[in-house]
């Protein structure tokens, strides 16, 4: 159960656990009953279909920080670029000031 892919349950498992769980028949307190560690792994299961849940919130919003991120690294090397050239401009203004 540690090693997992909590990350990527699939639908068929979601539906094959929720089919089970999802029973009015099905309760932990039998489940506990009849043997104490299959509780831990009914209550791992429930987890598991919880945190699929949060997942299909959640992971649209983690690819558009992806894709937010990679737009601000692009701004970035955008902005670095007219920073370099505006010392230039700067520069040069301070030789001409100089000068004259």
């Amino acid at each position: 159960m540690m090693k997992y892919d909590k990350e990527n349950i699939s639908e068929k498992t979601v539906k094959a656990v929720r089919n089970i769980i999802d029973k009015p028949e099905f309760s932990l307190e039998d489940v506990k009953k009849a043997n104490s560690a299959m509780e831990g792994i009914c209550k791992w299961a429930i987890a598991m279909m919880k945190y699929y849940e949060l997942l299909k919130i959640v992971n649209p919003m983690r690819e558009k920080v992806a894709e937010m991120n990679a737009q601000l690294i692009i701004v970035r090397k955008d902005l670095a670029e007219k920073m370099a050239r505006l010392r230039a401009v700067e520069e040069k203004m301070a030789i001409l000031e100089a000068t004259y």
